[in-house]
């Protein structure tokens, strides 16, 4: 759906999800701006399912004009903020979760909102994409690396380098540990134990491994909790992959 040009201002920009709906009545203001994420916390699931796939497309429309801007103005950065906070609102239900994952867009403009130069975003968006990959479908983690892939390579980089280089944010104690809670959720995923090692040790030639000793000195609790989930799995995989070779050694040594 083409929704035309985005308007600059932070009054018209909101109006025109509203008035494109019909849910001007349903939307709260505060200091006259309009804020359909409070709508999605405090309305009950009936409102979310009438807002339905028609209103998420036009959250993810609005969003992805707004990505695909060359220049960022201030107030673009901004609305993208409002845009992310929105669906993590719509999600906060059963109906607004396969809503989300219904629409093949979601992912890939997710992944395109992890921007270290917008730190609160994306610390809102990591937190998203980790609670996906928990409680999302069977194939959930595949579609999230191929979403995280696309949106990489549109700028020519390795697709967990924004993940990483969020994690060097050291004035940003809320990124940091969301950061790892989404490596944490990625790492430890698939139940092939192969794929978790190359899950990490990808991050780990990423710059994850030269910047862990100092998040190691950061004195945060929620932080501190992901560094130890990180560490014990990986020895976990370590001891997994240990018995593993021992196995092979043996048949080797004792094939019949």
């Amino acid at each position: 759906m083409d929704i035309g040009p985005i308007p600059i201002g932070r009054h018209a920009f909101w109006g025109a999800i509203a008035f494109t709906y019909g849910y001007l009545q349903c939307f709260c203001y505060r200091m006259g701006v309009p804020t359909v994420r409070i709508c999605f916390a405090t309305k009950p699931c009936s409102w979310v399912n009438n807002f339905g796939h028609e209103g998420l497309g036009l959250l993810l429309d609005v969003l992805e004009k707004l990505l695909d801007k060359r220049q960022q103005e201030t107030i673009d950065k901004k609305n993208q903020y409002k845009l992310i906070q929105c669906l993590k609102a719509f999600m906060n239900n059963k109906y607004g979760l396969q809503r989300i994952l219904g629409d093949e867009r979601s992912l890939l403009l997710l992944a395109r909102a992890i921007d270290p130069k917008q730190p609160n975003m994306m610390t809102e968006t990591v937190k998203i994409l980790s609670a996906i990959c928990i409680i999302g479908e069977e194939n959930i983690l595949d579609k999230i690396l191929g979403a995280i892939t696309i949106a990489a390579e549109r700028n020519n980089g390795e697709r967990f380098s924004n993940i990483v280089e969020g994690l060097e944010n050291h004035e940003a104690l809320q990124l940091q540990a969301a950061c790892m809670q989404f490596i944490n959720a990625l790492v430890t995923s698939p139940e092939d134990l192969d794929f978790r090692i190359h899950l990490r040790n990808e991050f780990l030639r990423c710059g994850l491994k030269k910047i862990l000793p100092d998040l190691k000195e950061k004195e945060n609790e929620e932080l501190d909790i992901q560094l130890k989930v990180f560490d014990e799995n990986k020895e976990e995989d370590l001891i997994e992959l240990a018995h593993r070779l021992n196995d092979i050694k043996v048949e080797m040594e004792y094939p019949f």
